[in-house]
C-alpha cells in the first residue's frame, strides 16, 4: 500500500503552486506564451526553467529568428511561461487563461505591433485523463475505469474548445497557436502493465472509437490552432520512469521542442 500510494503521488504531477516563469525583465518585444501543466513546466528535469521544452524551444526559436540576416535585426523573443504542475483544462481557464488574456489584450491591441504576443504553445489535458485513470482504474480496466476516462473526455473537450477558442478571439489570425498531443510513458515506469491500454486511451482502438489525441486534433482543427503530435515520438530512454508515470527526462523534453518547432519553423 505504501508503495501504491508512492506511486500515485509521483504520477499525479508533483501538485505544487508554481510562479509564472519568464525572461529577466519586463518583456519588451514580441512574446512567446506557454501554458499548460507539469510537462509545460519541465517537471523531471534539474532546471525546469532551463531545460523544459518550454525554455529549450524558445531558445530554438530565436535561433531560428537570427539564422538569417543582420543580428541586430533578430527579434527579441520574449518568454513567459504561466504553465503550473498538476494543471488541469479546468485549473488552466481558472488560473492562467485570465493572466494570458490580459497580456494578449495589452500587447496585441496596443499601438506597437513589435511587442505582441506572437507564439503560444499549450499541453494541457493529461492531467484530466490520469486523475480518472488513477482513480478508477489501477485495480483493472474494467466498465467503470472505461466510463470515468469517457467523462474525463467530455469535459477536456468542453474545456478545450473553451481555452483555444478564447485565445484565438483575443489573439487573433497572426498569431500561432501550437497544442501538443501526449505520448505514452507508462512503459517507462512500474504503471508499464498498464501501457497497452494507455495507447488505446491516447490514440483509440477498442472501446475507444476516438483517443484522447484525436480529440485534442479535432478541436485544434475547430479553433485554428496547429498540432505539435508528440505521440510516438519519445522512447523508453526519454522519460523519468520509475516511480514517475508522467514526466520526460531531459532527452525526452528536448524531442518535445523538436516536435514544436517543425510545427513553428
Amino acid at each position: 500500500m505504501r508503495r501504491s500510494l508512492t506511486v500515485l503521488t509521483m504520477c499525479l504531477g508533483l501538485i505544487v503552486p508554481a510562479l509564472p516563469v519568464m525572461a529577466d525583465g519586463p518583456p519588451e518585444g514580441p512574446v512567446h506564451l506557454a501554458l499548460g501543466d507539469s510537462q509545460g513546466f519541465g517537471v523531471g528535469v534539474p532546471r525546469a526553467d532551463k531545460l523544459g521544452y518550454v525554455p529549450v524551444l524558445n531558445r530554438w526559436l530565436t535561433a531560428v529568428d537570427c539564422r538569417d540576416g543582420d543580428q541586430s535585426a533578430c527579434p527579441n523573443l520574449e518568454l513567459l511561461n504561466m504553465s503550473i504542475p498538476g494543471a488541469t483544462t479546468e485549473s488552466l481557464i481558472a488560473e492562467q487563461l485570465p493572466g494570458a488574456l490580459q497580456l494578449i489584450g495589452q500587447r496585441n491591441s496596443d499601438a506597437d505591433s513589435g511587442n505582441d504576443v506572437i507564439v503560444i504553445t499549450v499541453t494541457i489535458g493529461g492531467n484530466d485523463i490520469f486523475n480518472a485513470f488513477a482513480a478508477n482504474c489501477l485495480g483493472g480496466v474494467t466498465p467503470g475505469c472505461a466510463q470515468a476516462i469517457a467523462n474525463a473526455f467530455g469535459t477536456a473537450q468542453t474545456n478545450l474548445v473553451q481555452l483555444l477558442g478564447s485565445l484565438r478571439a483575443a489573439a487573433g489570425t497572426d498569431t500561432r497557436i501550437v497544442i501538443s498531443t501526449y505520448d505514452n510513458p507508462f512503459a517507462a515506469c512500474v504503471l508499464a502493465p498498464f501501457a497497452p491500454f494507455a495507447d488505446l486511451v491516447l490514440e483509440g482502438g477498442p472501446g475507444f472509437p476516438i483517443g484522447f489525441n484525436d480529440m485534442i486534433r479535432l478541436v485544434a482543427a475547430a479553433t485554428g490552432a496547429e498540432v505539435a503530435d508528440t505521440f510516438g515520438q519519445l522512447s523508453v530512454d526519454d522519460w523519468v520512469g520509475g516511480d514517475d508515470c508522467l514526466h520526460p527526462d531531459i532527452s525526452g523534453y528536448h524531442a518535445i521542442a523538436e516536435v514544436f518547432l517543425e510545427v513553428l519553423d
